[in-house]
């Protein structure tokens, strides 16, 4: 259905070289904008291969660069693309294909915001794993999706269950990943937020209490030494 889209929006782009018809080309740009973004933003954020998590649960670290490398990856592969769409029109100087170049400016810009914001989010989760200690967690109840691909998640059970928290990925999946009940290594504070990585799959999530006013009354009863941890692991500068 996309692709049809892309084939029309493009089709009525070329009207803009006609003396009467040439209004068309602006629905035409506009489904054809709508189509990058949307194919660029779906494929660079769907879910990744599965990744062996240590069975100690020792070393996270490698788990998150190695999810690090296969978004470099695949940002390479959208990058190389948009420079083939800018070159090949005026490589062959056909003028159907000039609306290629704007499709190829329009990916680079879409991907690199794409990226950097999965960048920025596994740098917040090194943080969290370089100050907390991990400890195997199960299960992980998923309560309900939220906006945005997020889902609201409790992880543990007992005492050792957290408050509800949003969880938040790299990644969109369409539907409740099903290795969440399967358990996973969390390393944070159970009211104050964490990072989960999911055992069977190695998926890293950022957990952020769902409630604000719960968190901000928890950490008023957190002693110096616990506010300073979540300080350390910037878990104060995280929201939902």
């Amino acid at each position: 259905m996309l692709a049809v889209v892309g084939v029309a929006s493009y089709a009525l782009t070329l009207t803009i070289a006609s003396d009467t018809f040439f209004l068309l080309a602006v629905p035409g740009m506009l489904g054809l904008t709508t189509v990058v973004i949307v194919a660029v933003y779906h494929t660079q954020r769907r879910p990744l291969p599965d990744v062996d998590v240590p069975a100690d649960g020792a070393r996270l670290g490698p788990v998150v660069r190695r999810h690090r490398m296969l978004l470099l990856r695949r940002y390479a592969a959208h990058v190389a693309l948009a420079v083939v769409l800018c070159g090949v029109p005026f490589l062959v100087e056909v003028r159907v294909l000039y609306p290629l170049v704007g499709v190829g400016v329009l990916i680079a810009k879409i991907v690199h915001y794409v990226l950097f914001r999965q960048l920025a989010l596994l740098r917040a989760m090194t943080r969290v794993l370089s100050v907390y200690e991990p400890g195997f967690r199960s299960p992980v109840r998923v309560v309900m999706r939220v906006t945005g691909g997020k889902w609201c998640v409790t992880v543990g059970e007992g005492e050792q269950r957290t408050a509800r928290m949003v969880a938040s990925g790299v990644v969109d999946h369409p539907a409740e990943p099903p290795a969440l009940a399967d358990g996973g290594w969390y390393a944070g504070d159970d009211a104050l937020g964490g990072v989960l990585v999911v055992a069977r799959t190695g998926e890293t999530l950022c957990l952020v209490p769902q409630d604000g006013n719960t968190r901000v009354r928890e950490r008023g009863r957190a002693n110096a030494e616990r506010q300073a941890r979540e300080r350390a692991a910037g878990l104060t500068g995280l929201t939902p």
